[in-house]
């Protein structure tokens, strides 16, 4: 009754039952099942289809199975049976490669041609035999299957007969094909005669400029590609622009200075016109080929392309590159252009541009656009101001720290923190009106401008500001001073009431390099927050150096995680023995993060004192110390670590730990 309850169910009208049907055959025999489920691969339904690749493919298909499988791609009706049959074929695997080929004479030439695809899918030596002999099937569309395999496969052994049989086979459609092979495999040399001859084609020309840019590489295809870069039809120009630039990159000096003296004779013959018709909105592979072209020309006729290429941020690099050929006279078209046009984002790239170029004639522009009405180009001149020596610019940048929007003020402020050696009266002057300023926010940038002039005592009064974050602030900019202007103020924001002053404090005491500060951090080893302990002793190490260990050690047997952590650093940086000793010796009551910090320092430097620790540590409770073990185990004898490591997997459950102990031991 079973086998025609599943025959009833494979035909019935409802999908569901349909599925059941396929997948209640999981468990047969596929010479009991073959006949539902071969059927099953075309039906009307993708799920259905789908779930009949998957248990065909399960139930391991013989050759019988495989050949009825291939005479299911004769179908000239269902091209869902078709489909699911040539993947199924396809995920059988190589071993079904010798049977396909046997089909490559087959008198129906649609399945010569899925048989072809297939190959083409299964790669392999003998499969790419196959699609090689394909090459010669007089069935335009099989020999353009297989030259499209042999693309795929990219094997540099097939471009001869690629070549041989481009210029026998005159189907356009096989001719597409394999140019399209030849520059996905994409072996570079001198030009192919019969690449060159079937540049003069029309039809061809466009797939011959493409496939030149993968595989030309001497002075032949820059004189075809310059052809092309003068056509009327815009689908090849584009094609011969874009692979103009990949063959120029590909020559040696001498054929890159003789490739850009016949650009130079072009110019004036039409060439720069068809660049610029060239450049198209969101065509970024020949934008960037005509960009680059034009950079080489440094023709000032180009100069409106590459203003534009400017404001798209995925050309700017390579249109500043290009402006600069031009020199200065790409700076005054600059000037020209910013007051012209009304694109906000060309006018910021124009100030970008301006600013990069150093040069003094960009200034005026500068000036006008730090005053201009989008926040976007005033925060670009900000930029670009600091980058020009113009001793009137600080001043009007210092005004743009109270605009009204924050990325032109965060801008205003990094530039002057960029002029504070040129004009430090305007940037204390600006200091002094932020600090007074009701805002926290530019307080706390008065702070980073007071330590650029060196200001310690102005830093010291916002040093006691009402707000906890312009004090933090300020110790952090204090810490940038030298001894004598700034750090004895920080030993007093060490006892502030906010950890994060403290913190910003003792950081920044070990960047000012007193020791005047070693007794007030050794005090703020003992502060109630752990992490200000943490930001201390970190500061102490740097200033008093191994004279800091008794507090390391100390804080190691007393401290919480956070200190401790702290604590392995420092003894990493000091190296000390006694250090190591004293890890060591506590290893046994630590856990977490600190554990595994102790493992890996202890590996590092003294593995002695690790090894009466394996049999704890390989056993922790905690899967990731346990990982950690494992690793640390790579410093063992051999002999040692495998039997170590053979019994912890053994009693391992975590997955994760048992594969890092296999691929440990498969490492031996």
């Amino acid at each position: 009754m079973a086998m025609p309850d599943s025959h009833r169910m494979a035909a019935d009208h409802d999908e569901e039952i349909r599925y059941r049907a396929v997948q209640e055959q999981r468990h047969l025999p596929l010479q009991q099942s073959r006949a539902i489920l071969f059927a099953a691969l075309g039906d009307e339904s993708w799920r259905v289809r789908k779930q009949a690749v998957e248990v065909v493919l399960a139930a391991r298909p013989d050759q019988d199975d495989i050949h009825q499988l291939i005479d299911l791609l004769r179908d000239e009706e269902n091209a869902g049976l078709r489909n699911a049959t040539a993947e199924l074929l396809v995920r059988c695997g190589v071993r079904v490669v010798p049977i396909l080929l046997g089909y490559l004479d087959d008198a129906d030439h649609d399945l010569r041609k899925l048989v072809v695809d297939a190959l083409g899918a299964l790669g392999g030596a003998e499969a790419l035999a196959g699609l090689t002999r394909a090459l010669s099937d007089p069935d335009s569309n099989v020999a353009a299957a297989a030259a499209e395999g042999l693309g795929v496969a990219g094997n540099a052994e097939s471009v001869p007969e690629l070549l041989r049989h481009l210029e026998r086979n005159q189907e356009s459609f096989f001719r597409f094909n394999a140019l399209a092979a030849l520059g996905r495999i994409g072996v570079a040399g001198p030009l192919p005669a019969v690449v060159k001859q079937l540049a003069g084609q029309e039809l061809l020309r466009r797939a011959v400029f493409e496939c030149l840019g993968k595989i030309g590489s001497d002075s032949d295809a820059v004189a075809l590609l310059l052809e092309g870069v003068l056509s009327h039809l815009p689908s090849v120009r584009q094609a011969a622009v874009s692979s103009l630039v990949q063959v120029l990159q590909r020559l040696d000096a001498a054929g890159q200075s003789e490739a850009k003296a016949r650009l130079q004779l072009l110019a004036d013959q039409g060439l720069v016109e068809q660049l610029i018709a060239s450049f198209t909105p969101g065509n970024q592979a020949v934008n960037e080929a005509v960009v680059a072209i034009l950079g080489i020309l440094a023709d000032p006729r180009g100069l409106e392309v590459l203003f534009s290429a400017l404001a798209d941020e995925r050309l700017t690099a390579a249109a500043e590159s290009a402006l600069r050929q031009l020199g200065l006279a790409a700076v005054r078209a600059a000037n020209t252009r910013f007051a012209a046009t009304e694109s906000i984002d060309e006018r910021a790239a124009l100030c970008r541009f301006l600013g990069n170029s150093g040069a003094p004639e960009g200034a005026d522009v500068i000036r006008c656009a730090l005053a201009d009405a989008a926040a976007r180009v005033r925060s670009a001149a900000v930029y670009a101001s600091a980058k020009l020596s113009d001793p009137e610019l600080p001043a009007q940048v210092a005004e743009l720290l109270n605009d009204e929007d924050a990325s032109v003020r965060e801008a205003a402020l990094a530039a002057l923190l960029r002029y504070a050696d040129i004009d430090r009266h305007v940037i204390g002057t600006a200091a002094k009106q932020l600090a007074s300023a009701p805002d926290p926010e530019q307080r706390r940038g008065a702070a980073l401008l007071f330590a650029a002039v060196h200001d310690g005592e102005q830093l010291a009064r916002l040093l006691k500001d009402e707000n906890a974050s312009v004090r933090e602030s300020a110790a952090r900019a204090a810490g940038k001073l030298r001894p004598a202007e700034g750090c004895s103020h920080l030993m007093m924001a060490l006892v502030d009431e906010e950890p994060d002053v403290r913190i910003a404090a003792a950081e920044a005491l070990g960047d000012c390099r007193d020791d005047a500060a070693i007794a007030p951090l050794r005090l703020s080893l003992h502060d109630s927050d752990a992490w200000v302990q943490a930001a201390a002793l970190r500061s102490l190490v740097q200033l008093a150096g191994e004279a800091a260990l008794p507090d390391l050690l100390q804080l190691w047997e007393q401290g919480d995680e956070v200190v401790q952590l702290a604590c392995l650093e420092a003894f990493e940086q000091i190296g000390s023995v006694m250090a190591l000793q004293a890890v060591s010796r506590d290893l046994g009551r630590h856990d977490g993060e600190v554990l595994k910090g102790a493992i890996e320092l202890l590996h590092r430097y003294d593995l002695s004192l690790l090894l009466p620790w394996f049999n704890h540590i390989i056993c922790h409770q905690d899967w990731d110390v346990r990982i950690t073990a494992v690793r640390a185990s790579s410093a063992l004898p051999a002999e040692d670590r495998m039997t170590l490591l053979q019994m912890a997997l053994d009693r391992e459950d975590n997955d994760l730990v048992r594969a890092e102990i296999r691929s440990q031991l498969g490492a031996d």
